[in-house]
């Protein structure tokens, strides 16, 4: 009897690989998180180079983030504690399996880090300096009865800043999730506002239950916070998101026409209903599955659609469900089995929004970027779709961008299959440039580097 979702070649190679390495791989140290956010902050190892360290959730899942290196130059890796300020990273964005290079922190007399040095294997050791060039602050701000808390960055630099609302994508998303898309912007000037999403963190309210309009009036509810504020320009505020977002940035930028600027990253352009049989069918196709298994839960997946869009259809459903379920074992939560199931209210609320209209009347200057190996949003599909509506709208300011090799999160990949995420060692390059490059036409005084 074969599962829904089988072992895939990846995952069998990686525990061949955990087996081989078990005796020179170190035992990874259990440190409290409030322990390694001593370390988070900005290193730089000489003027013109930084790397970032944060605590981040993609590779760990919601609740359970690591601390993630992210370098300017684009590599991304994650630091698993061995000892009281020593670390280590393996040869990929979250491989613990093997080590590549070996982190050491230093403090100062006062027992404050003062810079890491990086040693990896055959290459000359680095150190970088940690440096102040970022102001946090913490805030709150309101959307109706719902209340958003959030972490605003500013430049350490004095005046007015032009300013980024970092925008969720789907599921517990908190503050940090989405900055590391955003974060090389601050020292070039730009101030990034990231909060959590409704009932994570500090924010009341439940994801679970909003629709798309709801979070896009969180978006515009941190919009008009920011343009109370002496440091930040109220003429140049913008979005930037990624995935779930491009279907939420619009409907703000629609509510608020005097946003400046949206930046998508892997939005879609069709329902959700759509873009979910697209990963579904190729995340399926690449870890090995049959081929009929495959067209058998898309075509699973349609009837349910159908059923949750019109409310006819159930008795098909559930007997293609119930033939299914005796070949391959108990269905996810994401089948339900009654008509009656609370998961047929999250479908209804977001699968079958249509981002067209929406799309058509968006008028900001907007920049949307996919990856060329991105299995989820597919990137000629989603690309002709924000073009067909944005033309069709006379919306005169957009760029559309496919980036090679890059996947869903823009990490250069081989494949763009979820199971090789773990293993991808950087950003693609064009993605900090293409970004740099055309706010730089958009935005005065940016690139100002501190």
């Amino acid at each position: 009897m074969r599962s829904w979702i089988g072992m895939t070649l990846a995952t069998a190679l990686l525990g061949m690989m955990s087996a081989r390495s078990v005796l020179q791989t170190p035992v990874v140290r259990a440190v409290d998180e409030k322990v390694l956010r001593e370390y988070a902050g900005v290193y730089r190892w000489e003027p013109t180079a930084v790397v970032y360290l944060q605590m981040w959730e993609e590779f760990s899942g919601f609740g359970k983030p690591k601390l993630v290196a992210f370098d300017e130059s684009g590599e991304v890796r994650t630091l698993y504690p061995t000892d009281r300020d020593q670390f280590f990273a393996g040869p990929g964005a979250a491989v613990p399996t093997s080590v590549e290079s070996r982190i050491e922190f230093q403090r100062d007399g006062t027992g404050k880090i003062a810079s890491l040095t990086w040693r990896r294997e055959g290459a000359v050791p680095r150190t970088a300096r940690r440096v102040e060039i970022e102001k946090h602050e913490d805030v709150r701000f309101p959307n109706g009865d719902i209340q958003l808390a959030g972490t605003l960055i500013n430049p350490a630099t004095g005046g007015k800043h032009p300013a980024i609302i970092l925008v969720h994508g789907s599921g517990a998303e908190n503050r940090d999730y989405i900055l590391p898309w955003a974060r090389f912007l601050i020292r070039r000037g730009v101030a990034v506002l990231g909060y959590d999403k409704r009932g994570v963190g500090g924010s009341t309210g439940d994801w679970n239950t909003a629709s798309f309009d709801d979070l896009a009036g969180d978006v515009v509810a941190a919009f008009e916070y920011l343009k109370t504020r002496g440091d930040i320009d109220p003429a140049q505020i913008g979005v930037l998101g990624v995935s779930q977002a491009g279907w939420i940035m619009p409907l703000a930028a629609v509510r608020a026409k005097d946003l400046a600027f949206l930046i998508s990253i892997s939005g879609a352009g069709v329902p959700a209903a759509e873009t979910t049989i697209d990963q579904a069918q190729n995340e399926m196709t690449m870890t090995g599955m049959p081929r009929q298994d495959v067209e058998q839960i898309v075509g699973l997946m349609k009837l349910e659609y159908h059923f949750a869009r019109t409310g006819q259809g159930w008795d098909e459903y559930a007997a293609t469900r119930e033939k299914l379920a005796a070949r391959m074992g108990p269905p996810p939560d994401t089948f339900p089995g009654t008509p009656d199931h609370p998961y047929w209210q999250f479908i209804r609320r977001l699968y079958f929004y249509d981002p067209a209209p929406t799309l058509r009347q968006l008028k900001a200057p907007t920049l949307a970027l996919w990856g060329e190996l991105d299995n989820n949003v597919m990137a000629e599909k989603n690309k002709a779709a924000w073009e067909a509506a944005l033309k069709a709208g006379g919306n005169r300011d957009y760029t559309l961008l496919i980036l090679p090799k890059g996947n869903h999160e823009q990490f250069e990949a081989k494949l763009g299959s979820n199971a090789e995420m773990p293993s991808l060692q950087r950003f693609v390059p064009a993605y900090f440039t293409t970004v740099q490059d055309w706010l730089a036409k958009r935005i005065r005084g940016f690139g100002a580097s501190s």
